[in-house]
């Protein structure tokens, strides 16, 4: 071959070899150069439903929290709770639940709702019971009832910023709707202890007395619960006594005792009032329902399983009821018409049910003014 000829096909082999190193380089350019979109991150499991759709279960026995999914009926996520699982109360701001652990224990175990673990263990007083939430997620109070004290938390910083002397053995703890009055029902000494949240101090004991219950039996205080308006606190008296203590808030006196069938132990109230329903516990399984406008058992039924603890839901439409100790599930009933609309299994043991959002206050049913007067409804609501 020429040397003209060889010395050009070198160069056409050097310059096809440089457009393809310059093609590749303009190929990892072009790649550098636009920017790469990380995968996104697995999102922690959670319940993506509104929060009047969930309600959670303490299940004693299993040691668990069951969350629920109140549309399907289903148990979304079990959290495991080593320190026991008494009672459950929730703050739908933070979206924490707080589980008291019971007998044995000493601590309150806080739970992250969005990602369905424990994040916290709070110390507390001798094995505590019952747990509640004020409406604003602000504070939580426990009882303590080897201890005879309320441990006040704060939320915020979910620590015990306050420690304060009750009756002995108390149990039940509801909030005030205003925030600014905790009762606590101290089983033992048969008598209700009136926080006064702020600045924090007993504020005034209110005992129950054999003179309140029917045919002068012994009192206790099982649970409490106060009305929409915060005028009237309804006290439960646990198994043998079976009524319902009725007190006026502003005079700190009882006003009242409802006779209940087959024990009388955790307690809810109708957003509107008008309803206070009552759990037989103690393997039991029958539910009262108090007419508060006339201060009479209006009507029960009977919830398969057992009935323990309760909490109302749906603006007070539906009555979420744990069947207790020997039983695993939970049931759904109507308000409207007290009929089952079905029932889901949780851990063993279920004592204690709460809602992320509780039912609003409303007005009472068609025909009555706003607040509901006890036995004097007749006179004074009247017609609209």
């Amino acid at each position: 071959m020429p040397a003209r000829d060889s010395h050009e096909a070198t160069r056409r082999r050097s310059a096809g070899r440089l457009r393809v190193a310059l093609a590749a380089a303009a190929v990892v350019a072009s790649t550098a150069v636009v920017p790469v979109t990380p995968a996104a991150a697995t999102p922690p499991p959670h319940d993506d439903g509104p929060a009047a759709d969930r309600a959670y279960v303490a299940n004693a026995t299993a040691r668990t929290l069951s969350f629920l999914d109140t549309d399907d009926r289903t148990v979304t996520h079990t959290v495991s709770v080593p320190s026991g699982a008494a009672d459950v109360a929730v703050s739908r701001q933070r979206h924490r639940a707080y589980v008291t652990g019971g007998s044995g224990s000493h601590t309150v175990s806080v739970i992250d709702t969005v990602r369905a673990r424990v994040v916290r263990t709070i110390r507390v007083g001798d094995r505590p019971e019952g747990v509640a939430v004020s409406r604003d997620g602000r504070r939580a109070y426990v009882t303590n009832a080897d201890s005879g004290t309320v441990s006040v938390i704060d939320t915020h910083r979910d620590r015990v910023v306050r420690t304060l002397r009750v009756g002995a053995f108390p149990k039940g703890v509801a909030v005030s709707p205003d925030g600014r009055r905790v009762y606590v029902a101290n089983l033992l000494s048969g008598s209700v202890s009136v926080i006064d949240a702020f600045p924090g101090r007993v504020a005034a004991t209110v005992p129950l007395g054999s003179g309140s219950a029917p045919y002068g039996t012994r009192t206790a205080a099982y649970d409490v619960a106060v009305s929409p308006d915060g005028s009237l606190a309804y006290v439960s008296t646990g198994n043998g006594t079976d009524f319902v203590s009725v007190l006026d808030t502003r005079a700190a006196t009882v006003l009242d005792a409802v006779p209940v069938e087959e024990g009388a132990e955790s307690l809810a109230v109708a957003p509107d009032g008008t309803s206070v329903y009552v759990t037989s516990g103690f393997g039991n399984d029958r539910v009262s329902v108090i007419d508060t406008e006339v201060g009479e058992v209006a009507r029960t039924f009977r919830v398969p399983g057992g009935s323990e603890g309760l909490a109302l839901g749906y603006e007070g439409q539906q009555l979420y009821v744990a069947t207790g100790l020997g039983s695993q599930s939970t049931v759904f009933v109507d308000t409207e018409t007290d009929r089952v609309m079905g029932t889901t299994t949780v851990g063993a043991g279920p004592m204690s049910v709460a809602v992320e959002s509780e039912p609003e206050p409303m007005a009472p049913r068609a025909g009555t003014r706003h607040r509901v007067h006890w036995k004097t409804a007749g006179k004074e609501t009247g017609k609209r």
